[in-house]
């Protein structure tokens, strides 16, 4: 088949897909695209071929993720996901680095999907969640609270059943709690009103107090939490209790998933135009076939290594939220009976 017989029937199956596909070379300039992005993005015909992306792309979100991804030299694969509006279209964007068979990096590669549709389907479900949630909220609360009274013998005297009992149902109204909790925080992070409030934040001092709050729960477990930061990190524009909840949940989950005396380390750092957070911990790990998964809500690993873990499966999503409301980004490395480490590039101010 003649080059140019391929060529134009290579076109034509890229222009018949139902997702946008944007693809430039390692300096940012536009080399292919099919007429899905240019209806999603506004190009007028090829006039963007060959040109710099932010020349004809007016929406700075998105060049700024396929700038970041084509000046992060990465050691690891990086991939950014992000939900975004375009107009009156929101999107699910893939970007993702290409490299040769060299591994040097020679572009990029972005997928666009409109998910209108599943937003409003997943709006429905998430007032469903935010409704049901705060109905609980109150009378669990309230609940936890009376069997505190009892347990601490304020109104009477209790045997050792009577206070075996207690506790259980303690233990299972803290959980229940804790759930809720979890997911009011997921709900908040999906409509924006965990970054409504936004001011220039000093990351380690955010660090600092979420040790102290999480302290006890690494003592209960015997685990060791390793602190490294450097002086004077620059700051950060952002919201501080959605900061807060991303160092809690992910120093909660390395420490969830480690056996007692392990260890947590949690490192901050200045990383080129980023803040680098690094969590990492000496657990059980994660299979390669779960990573792919751990950010989705609900989700957790089913297998002889977690069935005594418990938890919501709503920790990390809160984190992937709040990552991507700051226009950060997260990465996984891990390998099963060692640990895992989770860094986020946050930019700074």
């Amino acid at each position: 088949m003649p080059y140019r017989v391929m060529k134009e029937s290579l076109n034509a199956v890229i222009d018949s897909l139902s997702d946008g596909i944007l693809v430039t070379d390692e300096l940012g300039r536009v080399i292919l695209y099919n007429q899905k992005a240019e209806a999603l993005l506004g190009i007028t015909g090829k006039a963007a071929l060959g040109q710099p992306v932010q020349d004809h792309i007016k929406n700075d979100v998105l060049v700024g993720l396929i700038t970041k991804i084509l000046t992060l030299n990465m050691p690891y694969h990086a991939e950014e996901v992000c939900l975004m509006d375009i107009g009156n279209t929101r999107l699910r964007v893939h970007i993702n680095p290409v490299r040769d068979a060299n591994g040097l990096l020679i572009g990029s590669v972005t997928l666009l999907h409109d998910v209108a549709q599943l937003s409003a389907i997943d709006k429905i479900k998430s007032d469903f969640l935010s409704m049901v949630s705060h109905q609980l909220k109150s009378p669990l609360s309230s609940t936890l609270l009376q069997t505190s009274i009892l347990l601490e013998e304020m109104v009477g005297g209790l045997n050792e059943k009577q206070r075996d009992l207690l506790q259980k149902i303690k233990s299972k109204i803290k959980g229940m709690t804790d759930l809720v909790n979890d997911i009011l925080d997921v709900c908040m992070v999906e409509e924006g009103r965990h970054i409504k409030q936004i001011e220039s934040l000093n990351l380690s001092e955010i660090l600092q107090r979420s040790i102290e709050l999480i302290q006890p729960q690494a003592q209960d477990k015997n685990i060791a939490l390793q602190v490294t930061m450097e002086d004077r990190t620059p700051l950060i524009s952002g919201n501080k209790s959605s900061m807060e909840a991303m160092f809690i949940n992910l120093i909660s989950n390395g420490i969830k998933f480690t056996h007692p005396g392990g260890q947590v380390s949690i490192g901050l750092k200045k990383d080129a135009q980023y803040i680098q957070v690094e969590v990492s911990d000496t657990g059980i790990g994660i299979e390669d076939k779960e990573i792919l998964h751990i950010f989705d809500k609900f989700y957790r690993e089913r297998s002889d290594r977690t069935k005594y873990i418990s938890g919501s499966g709503l920790g990390l999503s809160i984190v992937k939220g709040v990552v991507d409301a700051h226009h950060g980004s997260i990465y996984v490395e891990s390998e099963v009976g060692k640990g895992t480490t989770f860094t986020v590039l946050l930019p700074v101010e």
